[in-house]
């Protein structure tokens, strides 16, 4: 639970949720660290109007125990997983199926409690069944394989044979790299020393990696690139220097995706900006029809989410979830309540 406005997090004994009408009640058995959850941590400027106390986690699975009155199409013992996104329904965005841009919308883990628990309340139209070969871990990723899904499937056009540098090896970074090769790009995928991990995994999916600590980011992309530039930088990381960096080594043209959470203002060098007639996007959260894709995805072997999972852990150790997550000695952090 986050339960102060500083940084840290809590482990604390709360009463099981009663299911509303609409409502299912899930036993979580698997719940992954998101690097917003970081950002709740440490209780950064992005997530300062949390309204507290609040149980953290928007990326989890489990099985039903019981159901609200006007469920339908959902029993108990079904093995589901969630959309992280509780939306108006009603607005234009929602209405055109982009509900993570509703701005009514609340968030688990955020705005009400989330999956960090052993048990969680959730509106049955969230609900995604889970494939009997997938296992209740994968289910857990299937939620920020779908931010990935979105951003690069909805957000990002590239071609066959397009250079990408995805700047930052995270989770999503190895996800989204993972898409952009499975479309037929050319990915680099950049990161720090501390990232020594991540870049093995990263090497075992069959990436190209890059230490931009020890190497030149820019040099490396106009050396593969003949001096043109990267057809495409997806930032997938909330340093604001990384921005700058994406403008400064794509193409005249080229196309910068951010899809990190920033805890200050980025600087920007507009004229460059201008002059090479560049694009900047943003991209965030994912679409409901993201869902169902990426479990189609994780199901045919199309996109590795185990080798990103490195860590299991209980409740209890909560604290230590974290550090590993904020030194970045790990890859994708899951909690097993039950």
């Amino acid at each position: 639970m986050k339960t102060k406005p500083m940084p840290g997090v809590e482990v604390k004994e709360i009463p099981r949720p009663t299911p509303a009408s609409d409502e299912v009640l899930i036993k979580v058995r698997s719940a992954a660290i998101c690097g917003s959850d970081l950002g709740i941590y440490h209780y950064t400027s992005a997530y300062s109007k949390m309204k507290l106390p609040v149980v953290l986690g928007h990326e989890f699975s489990g099985e039903i125990v019981e159901t609200g009155s006007k469920v339908m199409g959902f029993k108990k013992g079904d093995r589901v997983l969630s959309e992280s996104v509780k939306a108006c329904g009603v607005c234009e965005f929602c209405k055109t199926g982009m509900s993570n841009l509703c701005d009514a919308s609340t968030l688990f883990g955020i705005h009400t409690d989330g999956g960090f628990a052993e048990y969680i309340n959730v509106p049955y139209k969230l609900l995604h069944r889970i494939p009997d070969s997938m296992t209740y871990d994968q289910a857990a990723l299937v939620e920020p394989l779908s931010n990935a899904v979105h951003f690069v499937r909805d957000i990002t056009p590239f071609k066959i044979d397009d250079y990408v540098v995805v700047q930052g090896c995270g989770p999503i970074g190895l996800f989204s790299a993972q898409l952009f090769k499975l479309g037929g790009a050319r990915v680099l995928v950049t990161g720090l020393s501390v990232d020594k991990l991540r870049f093995e995994i990263a090497e075992k999916l069959g990436l190209e990696t890059l230490n931009i600590e020890t190497e030149s980011l820019e040099d490396r992309v106009m050396k593969d690139t003949g001096g043109r530039g990267a057809d495409i930088a997806f930032v997938a990381v909330g340093a604001p220097p990384a921005v700058k960096q994406a403008t400064q080594i794509i193409k005249k043209r080229g196309l910068v995706t951010v899809v990190g959470i920033f805890g200050k203002e980025v600087p920007l060098d507009m004229t460059w900006v201008v002059r090479r007639e560049l694009m900047i996007q943003g991209a965030y959260d994912a679409k409901p029809v993201n869902f169902p894709q990426s479990i189609d995805l994780i199901n045919r072997g199309l996109v590795d989410v185990d080798s990103v999972l490195t860590h299991k852990l209980s409740l209890d150790e909560a604290e230590l979830g974290f550090k590993i997550a904020i030194e970045k000695t790990g890859g994708k952090i899951v909690f097993n309540p039950n």
